[in-house]
């Protein structure tokens, strides 16, 4: 025939190995994950055989939720989640998945909607007593810093007085320092965060 009107198409034995040399249609698979890159059109010579990370016969396509991974001689398809934010079932702490595949145990599509949330083995629910401990740590320091400043103030004043260089006002703001911190000592951090602090003496 003078003219070739359509490609020459390439033929393969059982082996793999090319018997007729022509184009063919590859599917490339990634070398180390065996994960579908891409299909080619190669022009194969006769005698050659085809690398272990191609292959002639074609994946099913899949949705966004999985991938196509070629295992020994068979094209699977795993779940696929790269990219989406996931989150421990131990303390809500968020990572990405980075690999094919489910995803891992103790981690959760689920996203927590609050720091004291726990989750259930199905869902995240409020954890109302570490919530509560939450609270009343924030109050405790909150009162020990306040118990400190308080402190500082009369010391100063005190030396004022004891010295018998205090003005009246010093007189007076040394008085009511001094009830501000019995005040303080008063609040029980237990009941937090329901807590009402003191004015502050001015």
């Amino acid at each position: 025939m003078k003219y070739q009107l359509t490609p020459k198409i390439a033929q393969f034995d059982k082996d793999g190995f090319v018997t007729t040399e022509g184009w063919a249609l590859i599917y490339n698979t990634d070398v180390i994950t065996g994960e579908f890159m891409n299909a080619t059109y190669e022009y194969v010579a006769e005698g050659i055989g085809l690398p272990d990370h191609v292959c002639l016969d074609a994946p099913n396509s899949v949705d966004d939720e999985h991938a196509i991974v070629r295992v020994g001689d068979t094209w699977t398809y795993p779940s696929d989640h790269r990219g989406k934010k996931i989150y421990s079932t131990e303390n809500g702490a968020e990572s990405t998945v980075t690999e094919i595949g489910d995803i891992p145990n103790n981690y959760t599509l689920l996203k927590p909607s609050s720091e004291f949330d726990t989750w259930n083995g199905e869902a995240w629910v409020l954890d109302k007593n570490k919530q509560h401990q939450h609270y009343i740590a924030v109050a405790t320091a909150q009162k020990k810093q306040l118990l400190s400043e308080a402190t500082t103030q009369i010391d100063y004043l005190q030396d004022a007085i004891d010295t018998e260089i205090a003005t009246d006002e010093e007189k007076a703001l040394y008085s009511a320092w001094k009830k501000y911190r019995v005040l303080l000592n008063r609040i029980d951090v237990e009941t937090a965060p329901d807590i009402k602090y003191p004015e502050k003496p001015q």
